[in-house]
């Protein structure tokens, strides 16, 4: 079990502070929790837990730094952006051992985090001068219009840990590149890797107060998040996470008024049809639905087999599931959570083609298939986040396009199959936002837009489709009279 000392064996760790305005900070009572390692089974760091005061001070210094930050030119925030992604590539090991430390992820996982970063940072900085305006034409005689495209404001972000690098590096590098300032609500899980990719982005040359963190323990977060969203400064908010926690985001934003760009949970169906190349379809499924311990959004959670295959294919799968090395979870709640949906749909008539609710180690389940899902069952339309996918029969196209939607979610999908006639027809009937054709669901680049449908979410991340998220329209209207404006 992980420790609650932090007074006792946990008082020589790094203690991860606030950062407001550029400093250090610490709540008006300060007060420290431990973030655990579960894979090594201890505690790896002391952060700061922040309380309403510091949410409110953070908030107001991401609006003083807005006043000058949003008239900095485009060139020099491209340049800031091209020398954070350099940084970024430098420092690989260190935010590999920062990840690994926190959340437990891979080594290739980590790795693969700081890479596509430095890219997507990459592709961002490439965008920034395509954010442009428009003169519209106007009805009334002597007028010129300007549409002006100028930054939102102050951003509240929430990052995610379980692609701790990837997800906060562009929560923090669109709206900043856009000419925003950011509050950014560090994840309790990795405040260091947070944190330091902040500390790079400072290095690189980002002015004091443009990027401010806090972090809270799980029981502040609620207040913290609610000082954050309502105060009169921060004009959107960013959230990156479970559907659940994406409603009470979602219904708080409402309240304030506040636009929120989320990107939620999946249950990502693979449909494979009767001319796929099988045995690749096998292993790409079983990849997309184990890697990182299963604990994407993007995971693979339905495979959908035409029954003509089903047989021959069932066969592969359970050689790829059985072959496919399983990483650690981050902590015991969300590795136990995931259990407790197999052992739900084990009771209720679930059968397993290959593993089953038994762990493989201290931090890790066993990589399982489940068959024979049925709606009472909490895994149908629940997000596993475990190394677990459920296999379903279909028979025909149109009945795994229904099985495909038959869900709250609309993240992702994928279809295997050797007819891109066959796919494009299958892929315009799935009721999701990214839809990969013989590749995993688990799929992102820089330079395409990334975003949810129905329940995981709206609007779209990624180059210029992101920094759009972070700017508004200012329209200016002007009248004439001769050669002179009245």
């Amino acid at each position: 079990m992980r420790s609650n000392d932090t007074n006792g064996h946990a008082a020589h760790l790094e203690v991860i502070p606030l950062l407001i305005g550029g400093k250090p900070a610490t709540a008006s009572t300060p007060q420290q929790f431990p973030v655990y390692c579960f894979e090594q089974q201890k505690d790896v760091y002391l952060a700061e837990s922040a309380d309403r005061n510091a949410a409110n001070l953070a908030a107001d210094a991401a609006w003083t730094a807005f006043q000058s930050w949003k008239h900095v030119s485009v060139v020099q925030r491209r340049n800031l952006l091209i020398k954070y992604a350099a940084l970024l590539r430098e420092r690989e090991d260190e935010l590999v051992e920062t990840q690994r430390l926190e959340t437990s992820v891979s080594e290739q996982w980590a790795r693969k985090n700081v890479s596509l970063a430095a890219n997507l940072v990459d592709e961002i900085a490439a965008c920034i001068s395509s954010l442009k305006g428009e003169i519209p034409a106007t009805e009334t005689a002597g007028s010129l219009a300007l549409a002006l495209t100028v930054p939102i404001g102050p951003i509240l972000t929430i990052a995610p840990w379980n692609s701790s690098v990837i997800l906060a590096t562009r929560a923090i590098a669109t709206p900043v590149a856009a000419g925003c300032t950011v509050v950014l609500k560090a994840s309790e899980l990795c405040p260091r890797t947070h944190h330091l990719l902040v500390e790079i982005f400072q290095d690189a040359g980002c002015p004091p107060g443009v990027l401010n963190v806090v972090q809270a323990r799980r029981e502040d977060a609620a207040e913290v998040t609610d000082a954050l969203v309502s105060h009169k400064a921060i004009r959107k908010v960013e959230f990156v996470g479970s559907a659940g926690v994406g409603r009470i985001i979602g219904s708080l934003c409402a309240k304030y008024l506040k636009p929120i760009l989320m990107e939620l949970g999946g249950k990502g169906p693979a449909l494979v049809l009767d001319d796929a190349d099988l045995e690749d379809a096998a292993k790409k499924c079983i990849a997309g639905a184990f890697l990182h311990h299963g604990q994407l959004c993007f995971s693979t959670e339905r495979i959908i087999v035409l029954e003509k295959i089903a047989p021959r294919f069932t066969e592969l799968l359970k050689a790829a599931a059985e072959a496919f090395p399983i990483s650690s979870g981050v902590n015991d709640r969300v590795v136990s959570s995931s259990r407790d949906k197999l052992i739900d749909a084990e009771q209720k008539g679930a059968k397993f083609l290959t593993g089953g609710t038994c762990y493989k180690t201290k931090s890790a389940l066993t990589g399982t298939v489940v068959m024979n899902l049925k709606p009472e069952m909490q895994l149908y339309d629940d997000e596993g986040f475990g190394p677990s996918v459920s296999l379903y029969v279909a028979r025909d196209d149109a009945h795994a396009i229904e099985i495909a939607n038959d869900t709250a979610y609309g993240l992702n999908a994928a279809i295997h199959t050797t007819s891109m006639e066959r796919a494009l027809a299958v892929a315009l009937e799935i009721d999701t936002a990214q839809i990969h054709v013989n590749s995993m669901t688990a799929h992102d680049e820089p330079t395409l837009p990334v975003g949810g449908m129905k329940g995981s979410g709206w609007g779209r991340n990624n180059a210029l489709w992101g920094l759009r998220e972070f700017s508004d329209i200012k329209l200016i209207t002007l009248s004439m009279k001769g050669n002179k404006f009245l």
